[in-house]
């Protein structure tokens, strides 16, 4: 019983938020990128939120419980991208301005370039959407008794409701509603666990006598360097192909907050990651013998908490799941209009239109994610998880060369494009050899194709390289609106 109400509680409170804030959204440009006016605190709110999902809990505290210290290779790579971030590329990206990221590509690159990007991000997120869907609904199953379909029905319905009215505005408020439940979760976890085993000293000191590769930067061999390096480069430098992120510095005031914002990111995902894997090494001593790292969670759930408690936890799951599955909604009704229709129509659309198309749209596929999660659920996990590597693939490279490379050109980065997605799908076909996520030899071949076609063929127009290489941080310059980016 208080694991339901935990869940209700936190849903209708969810719901109220976003309808909430969805009061200031009068525009496109409201709707789509929170009509620049985002602060620290929901920045870094959605951002971590977005990156934190349900298998941030489930699958890594699983992960964690079976390799020990050596899983946290799975996490350097996104504080990578956060550094990244901070120092150099939310300033750079957020004082170019413009909405989305296919309107970056086309901007330095070309229209092709950016139609592909769309219609990419566009097919990504529909599943994405449906991925966490299922995911959460997977955790109101559990803790009401209630139905599959029924659960993936309100859940959809409540985030989905939201989303289409308030658009970024309401997903980064309740983002960062959500990141604070999930931070309050594990950290309630983590403070009960580790003290049924004894505090932090005495956990390592027991592992280093009984299980010491679980203390080894590698697993003792659990996980090997090329899987390290793989873990890292998958986030470090794909997260940078991963639009539902880079969206946010455009909804950011200015350039200075999208890059504060990313520096503060980083020590929010340390005060996730480090209770997680405090919880897994003391999970390993007091629950030996779990095969099944999915059901670690709940082991540790059913046994350590009290329902209350647990009923947090089961909330801080959920919000981990819907504050991924309204940012990848929002940026799917966002990538179909702004990306797509608006780019190709022959005639001009006022903001108006946009903002109704934009919830049209967004509703749409909101349902369709929902019908779909309900009848091919194996279908849509399946193509979600390799969607993640074939986005990076393909894009990754030619987003940060173009404001890293003077020299990147129109063709060289549609040459990258297609290679890095080219070898995506073979390194997928081939069953991920040595264990590599596909975005490891994609970057290679990627960087390699750019560089090579770029220096084959002519440099970009004085104009491309004047806009993208003498960029300044004033937003005057460059915040162009949505009517002038046409």
């Amino acid at each position: 019983m208080e694991l339901a109400v935990s869940i209700v509680l936190f849903l209708v409170a969810l719901f109220l938020i976003g309808v909430y804030v969805s009061r200031k959204i009068k525009s496109a440009e409201d709707w789509w990128i929170a009509g620049r006016g985002l602060g620290i605190v929901p920045l870094v709110g959605t951002y971590f939120a977005t990156i934190i999902s349900t298998a941030s809990i489930v699958g890594y505290l699983g992960y964690y419980y079976q390799v020990g210290w050596a899983g946290w290779w799975n996490w350097t790579g996104t504080a990578i991208t956060s550094l990244v971030a901070a120092a150099w590329f939310a300033e750079k990206i957020r004082s170019f301005g413009q909405v989305t990221l296919p309107d970056f590509l086309e901007a330095r690159y070309g229209r092709v370039h950016s139609l592909i990007a769309g219609a990419l991000i566009l097919v990504a997120m529909v599943f994405f959407t449906c991925a966490q869907l299922a995911g959460a609904s997977a955790v109101v199953t559990t803790a009401t008794g209630l139905g599959r379909t029924p659960a993936i029905v309100i859940i959809g319905a409540v985030f989905i409701v939201f989303t289409v009215l308030g658009g970024m505005e309401s997903v980064a408020w309740t983002d960062t509603f959500c990141s604070l439940v999930i931070l309050v979760g594990v950290w309630i976890l983590m403070a009960k666990v580790v003290s049924m085993a004894g505090g932090v000293v005495n956990i390592h000191r027991t592992l280093a006598q009984t299980k010491p590769g679980m203390l080894d930067p590698f697993g003792g061999g659990a996980v090997p360097l090329g899987v390290a390096i793989s873990w890292t480069v998958t986030w470090g430098v794909g997260n940078f192909g991963a639009p539902q992120f880079i969206t946010r510095f455009y909804a950011a005031k200015d350039a200075k907050n999208a890059a504060l914002s990313q520096g503060y990111t980083g020590m929010a995902l340390l005060a996730f990651y480090l209770p997680v894997m405090l919880i897994a090494l003391a999970s390993s001593i007091l629950f030996p013998g779990i095969k099944v790292t999915d059901t670690v969670t709940p082991t540790i759930v059913k046994n350590v908490l009290n329902p209350w408690l647990g009923g947090i936890l089961m909330a801080s799951i959920l919000a981990a799941a819907i504050s991924t599955a309204d940012s990848v909604l929002l940026l799917g009704g966002t990538t179909f209009v702004r990306d797509l229709y608006q780019k190709l129509s022959s005639k001009p659309v006022s903001s108006a239109q946009l903002l109704r198309l934009s919830r049209i749209v967004t509703l749409i596929i909101g349902a369709a994610a929902i019908l779909s999660t309900i009848y091919i659920e194996s279908g849509v996990m399946w193509i979600q998880a390799n969607m993640v590597g074939i986005m990076g693939s393909t894009l990754a490279v030619v987003v940060l060369a173009g404001f890293a490379w003077k020299r990147a050109n129109s063709q060289g980065a549609l040459a990258a494009m297609l290679v890095g997605l080219l070898t995506a799908a073979i390194w997928y076909a081939l069953g991920k050899p040595f264990g590599w996520f596909p975005i490891l030899p994609s970057i290679f071949t990627s960087l390699f194709t750019l560089v090579v076609v770029s220096l084959l063929t002519p440099a970009p127009s004085e104009s491309v390289q004047e806009r993208f290489f003498r960029i300044k941080n004033d937003q005057g310059d460059f915040n162009a609106s949505i009517s002038s980016a046409e």
